[in-house]
């Protein structure tokens, strides 16, 4: 009993501490998801890996909020885009991973100066890198059992969905098939166009301790794995900085910059 209390308030020191975050997985299992497979969850946690590898928490903080979108609205249930921006938790301390809001309006609302607000009815998709010693058995396992490629030298991503009660508690849930090829996608993308980001010196507020980066949009070709493919090997994947930077479906060759092409899970940093 000591050595579980022990690592339960090594998790709770780890990722409740001073920062943005929400704290320790919730203990979600991917193979309970409906329609997934073993091969799935190996390319995402490749994606995962990858992305951790580009090291974007290095320039990146909370206040740095970005517009993703993936495919066409029609591509999606209910024929709109599950989630619409994302920024990056962990650079300044508190969780290490990323929070993908459903609106940009969401994300202001949550985004506090130096802490994750906890804001009713709010719904929003965490990718955690945690600290291996610290997981849950359940993830230690199935990372185990399947062999699942590691995040840097200690850590794996956990996935799941977090919302926020009226009580101020949480609530978590597995995320839905769709929800992760959408995230497989956002995951892959953002890897390959964060590095491009130039950063504009002088913008911004005199005494402001956060970079602040030119206006930015890029549109990336995603490649799907078989496993993820529904008909179609590529996805388009448009990425702006702030969110909605001008892009327009109905002419968005006009509006982003020129498509690059990649295979998400074997890109290396």
């Amino acid at each position: 009993m000591d050595e579980h209390l022990k690592n339960l308030f090594s998790r709770y020191q780890e990722q409740f501490g001073s920062g943005h975050g929400l704290g320790p997985g919730s203990g979600t299992c991917l193979l309970k998801i409906d329609g997934i497979s073993t091969s799935f969850i190996k390319s995402l946690y490749k994606a995962a890996a990858s992305l951790y590898r580009s090291d974007p928490w290095r320039r990146l903080r909370p206040g740095h909020l970005f517009g993703v979108r993936v495919g066409k609205d029609w591509d999606w249930y209910g024929r709109r885009q599950p989630y619409t921006c994302l920024q990056f938790i962990g650079g300044d301390g508190g969780d290490l991973g990323i929070h993908i809001f459903r609106s940009k309006n969401d994300a202001n609302k949550m985004t506090g100066s130096r802490e994750t607000i906890r804001v009713p009815n709010i719904e929003l998709f965490r990718v955690t890198y945690e600290v291996e010693s610290l997981m849950l058995l359940s993830n230690k396992r199935l990372i185990k059992s399947l062999g699942l490629e590691k995040s840097g030298e200690d850590r794996f991503p956990v996935f799941d969905v977090v919302r926020c009660t009226l009580s101020g508690d949480l609530e978590f849930r597995n995320p839905s098939f769709e929800e992760l090829r959408f995230v497989y996608a956002v995951l892959g993308a953002i890897a390959l166009v964060h590095p491009l980001l130039e950063q504009d010196i002088g913008a911004g507020p005199k005494y402001s301790r956060l970079a602040w980066f030119k206006p930015f949009i890029e549109t990336v070709d995603v490649h799907w794995p078989v496993e993820m493919s529904k008909g179609n090997d590529i996805v388009a994947v448009t990425v702006s900085h702030p969110p909605n930077q001008g892009y327009d479906e109905k002419s968005s060759s006009a509006s982003s910059t020129p498509t690059k092409n990649s295979e998400a899970c074997e890109e290396s940093f």
